[in-house]
C-alpha cells in the first residue's frame, strides 16, 4: 500500500474505533459508572481520534497488517518512542486516548523534552488595551470573560440564570464568588457538558440585556452546532481575533484563555487576603473555572515572567 493509502486507512480505522466510545450531548452525572470510558465532548473526541490516527499510522509504517491485533507491548513501545520528542502534555493526551480505545491501563511514561510553565494572565490594563481595538460585540466578549473567567466557546452558551441549572449531582459551594462586587449570576455550559454558574459585574449585566436577540442563533464553531441567545462574540473566530489584536496592541499575545488566568490568579488573591482557608480557596475558585479537581488550578498560578 502507498503512503498515502495507509493514511487514508489510518484516518477511517481511527474514526471508526473513536466513534465506539463516544456519547456526545451526555453528562458525566447521566452516564454514572461508565461515564470514566467514554467521550462526552467534541473537542476532546476529536483531539483523541488524532492521537489514535498518530499511533495507526507509525503501526502501518512499521510494516504491520491493518487487521493486525493491538498489544500492550506495543503501545507502550510507540509512547516510550515517541516521549523522545513530545512534551508531557502530549505524551499523556496519547496515553489517555490509546488507553481508553483499547480498553488497557497504560503506564505513565515520562516525556524527555523538558516543559517549561510560564504564567499567562492578562492584567486588566491590557484587557482593557485590547477591547478598544475589537469590535464591539468582540470587545463585550473579551470584557465578560476576563471579569468571569469564561472560555471562549463558553460565551456562545450564556444562559440568563433561571434558563439553565448548574449541573446536578455536584459538589456546588454555597459560598462561590465570595469576596465579589456588586454583579448577576448567569450560568453557561462548558467542557464534557458541565453547566456552571458564573459572576458578571452588574455593569456589563446592563451591556449585555442590550445584546439579547429575539430569537436563539445556531452558531458552528469548530464543527459544534451551538444555540446562543446574545450577539456576542465566541469560539474560535474570537480567539483568533484576540490573539491577532493582543499582537497589534501589545506585542506578544497569550491566547484568549489568558484572560481566564487572569480571572483565575485575581480570584486567589482575593480570597488569600480575606483569610480564608488554602483548600477552601482552592475548592472554590476551581468551581468557579468550571474544574472539579484541585489540582487543575496550579495551571492557572505562575506568575507572568518579566521582559
Amino acid at each position: 500500500m502507498s503512503s498515502a493509502t495507509l493514511s487514508l486507512a489510518a484516518n477511517a480505522l481511527a474514526r471508526k474505533l473513536i466513534s465506539a466510545v463516544v456519547a456526545l450531548g451526555q453528562s458525566k452525572s447521566a452516564l454514572g459508572a461508565i461515564a470514566g470510558h467514554v467521550i462526552v465532548s467534541v473537542g476532546t473526541a476529536r483531539n483523541f481520534e488524532q492521537c489514535v490516527c498518530d499511533f495507526l499510522r507509525w503501526r502501518f509504517a512499521g510494516g504491520t497488517s491493518i487487521d493486525a491485533p493491538v498489544t500492550r507491548a506495543e503501545l507502550e513501545q510507540y509512547l516510550t518512542q515517541e516521549s523522545q520528542r513530545w512534551r508531557q502534555k502530549t505524551v499523556d493526551q496519547h496515553r489517555q486516548a490509546l488507553s481508553l480505545v483499547f480498553s488497557v491501563a497504560l503506564t505513565r511514561i515520562d516525556a524527555q523534552i523538558s516543559t517549561f510553565t510560564r504564567g499567562r494572565a492578562y492584567t486588566e490594563d491590557e484587557m482593557v488595551a485590547i477591547a478598544r481595538r475589537q469590535s464591539s460585540r468582540n470587545a463585550l466578549a473579551t470584557r465578560v470573560a476576563f471579569h468571569s473567567g469564561m472560555r471562549a466557546s463558553e460565551l456562545y452558551e450564556l444562559r440568563e440564570a433561571h434558563e439553565l441549572d448548574p449541573e446536578p449531582g455536584r459538589p456546588w459551594r454555597p459560598d462561590l464568588f465570595t469576596g465579589l462586587p456588586d454583579g448577576v449570576i448567569y450560568r453557561t455550559t462548558g467542557k464534557g457538558g458541565l453547566a456552571r454558574s458564573i459572576w458578571i459585574p452588574a455593569e456589563l449585566h446592563l451591556q449585555l440585556q442590550t445584546c439579547r436577540l429575539a430569537m436563539p442563533a445556531t452558531v458552528i464553531d469548530r464543527k459544534v452546532h451551538r444555540e446562543t441567545v446574545f450577539d456576542l462574540g465566541g469560539g474560535q473566530s474570537l480567539s483568533q481575533s484576540f490573539s491577532e489584536t493582543s499582537v497589534v496592541v501589545l506585542g506578544f499575545s497569550l491566547g484568549f484563555h489568558g484572560l481566564r488566568h487572569g480571572y483565575g490568579q485575581r480570584r486567589l488573591e482575593t480570597l488569600i487576603a480575606m483569610g480564608l482557608d488554602p483548600l477552601d480557596i482552592f475548592e472554590m475558585v476551581s468551581q468557579e473555572l468550571g474544574h472539579l479537581r484541585l489540582d487543575v488550578l496550579w495551571h492557572y498560578t505562575p506568575p507572568r515572567r518579566k521582559a
